[in-house]
């Protein structure tokens, strides 16, 4: 690539990230909000342990429900619904600032997760096809999760302080105000959203054909593209102004691509790096939602005596603390290389739990919370590079929709479980309880997982 060319392609990735993040990030900073507030309003209605964790868990529950279909549209129309998905949230933000039981913060917090799996799940597939050839993705990729950890990490003292100081619903008018600027921005957006989503399509196809090679599936997806689309009742290879045709009947050409498509997310189950890494993420949602969501502001209230100020203020110091080191992530995977700093961060993430369990008092408690943000923010992308490097980009649709899906039962499971031993047992069982699945994940994975090539990224 001449130095033009690469000039051109960092100036419209940075206006592909500058768009998606001017949305995603309100979003981001708008859920952040209720990282402290929501557990706690919750409680004040009468919620009982168990019962937050299942208001928590059902954000997990909308987005396992969204995931996989939201990729198989996008993949369909060839366009992204963040616009759909911020519109989401907002309503759950609406919601809640109307709420005045806890039954209904059950309706809101779905919503809220809803949204979520599509913003989330749309700007990965965007990203991922945009960058799985770019020389220096860790290092968009990076910044991107900066902004975006930046902004969801540095709300939670925000939201807190206004709870504290005024009142709960105070801090959801905030955060309905919040999302509805995210919402003008996102459908402002849209049309430049899509043209760059179908611009990452047409020049996958072109590049193949310029190389003269359809049989590579690296080339954007053209293996078996007489599968890819119908026109009337023959199947034509999208992007050829020739319109080279193929004599297979429509209803054939139908049952073939459903078959295709069912044996490309069988294989996808059957890929052991793939799902070694799905369950490592799914750990990190997770300990994440378990512990900083419930169990930080419930430990920190019932049985540290903070008040919801001093929580978030903690909450938001171990974001800054994750920012710092995700804003140097690219170059530890460059010295290290993709899996040895998964690795690494997870014992980053295991040792702050650990700490707490042997310790359990006010420092260590506020290390815990630090360690686990740090440990997250230490790989900073490097899950995503490993997604990329073991799949072809063909697959990168079906990938992403089951990847975020089995990674997000972490969102589902970790609240409920986690309420559940906290409510039967103590809160140290349920600190216990996310150490293990940390440590489970990590020596699956770092044992059994493939190392793929160190490139520099």
């Amino acid at each position: 690539m001449t130095a033009k060319a690469a000039q051109t392609d960092d100036n419209d990735t940075r206006k592909l990230l500058i768009a998606i993040l001017s949305t995603i990030a309100l979003a981001d900073f708008g859920l952040g909000l209720n990282t402290v507030v929501l557990p706690l309003y919750a409680k004040s209605l009468g919620a009982s342990i168990i019962t937050i964790g299942l208001i928590i868990a059902s954000f997990g529950l909308a987005r396992i429900f969204i995931n996989i279909p939201i990729s198989i549209i996008s993949k369909k129309f060839n366009a992204n619904y963040i616009h759909i998905g911020i519109l989401s949230i907002f309503l759950g933000s609406v919601g809640y600032l109307f709420s005045t039981s806890y039954y209904q913060l059950f309706v809101f917090r779905f919503l809220e997760g809803f949204g979520s799996g599509i913003i989330n799940t749309s700007s990965m597939i965007i990203l991922t096809k945009r960058l799985y050839r770019n020389e220096k993705r860790a290092k968009v990729l990076s910044r991107y999760m900066i902004a975006r950890r930046l902004s969801m990490g540095s709300s939670p003292f925000l939201g807190a302080i206004v709870a504290y100081e005024f009142s709960d619903k105070t801090a959801f008018l905030l955060y309905a105000l919040i999302l509805a600027s995210g919402l003008i921005i996102a459908f402002y957006n849209k049309k430049f959203l899509n043209s760059i989503d179908s611009a990452n399509i047409s020049s996958g196809i072109n590049g193949a054909k310029n190389a003269g090679d359809t049989n590579e599936d690296d080339t954007g997806g053209i293996k078996n593209a007489s599968l890819e689309t119908c026109d009337n009742d023959y199947n034509e290879v999208p992007g050829y102004s020739a319109g080279i045709k193929f004599n297979i009947p429509a209803t054939k050409a139908g049952e073939n691509k459903l078959r295709e498509h069912l044996k490309r997310y069988s294989a996808l189950l059957y890929n052991f790096n793939f799902i070694a890494l799905c369950f490592l993420t799914f750990s990190f949602f997770f300990s994440r939602i378990g512990s900083r969501r419930e169990l930080v502001p419930l430990v920190g209230n019932i049985v540290m005596n903070l008040n919801k100020a001093d929580i978030g203020l903690l909450v938001s110091i171990s974001a800054v603390v994750g920012v710092i080191l995700t804003y140097y992530s690219d170059r530890v995977i460059n010295v290290m290389g993709v899996k040895k700093s998964i690795i690494t961060s997870f014992i980053i993430s295991a040792v702050g739990v650990l700490s707490f369990i042997a310790f359990q008092n006010i420092v260590t408690f506020g290390i815990s919370i630090i360690l686990l943000s740090a440990g997250g923010g230490f790989s900073g992308p490097a899950r995503n590079l490993y997604l990329m490097d073991s799949l072809d980009k063909s697959h990168y649709d079906e990938a992403i929709g089951i990847y975020r899906t089995l990674s997000d039962l972490g969102f589902v499971l970790g609240p409920f479980a986690v309420g559940a031993v906290f409510y039967y047992f103590n809160y140290i069982s349920a600190y216990s309880l996310v150490a293990c699945i940390i440590i489970i994940a990590t020596v699956l994975f770092g044992f059994f997982a493939k190392s793929f090539a160190k490139k520099e990224y």
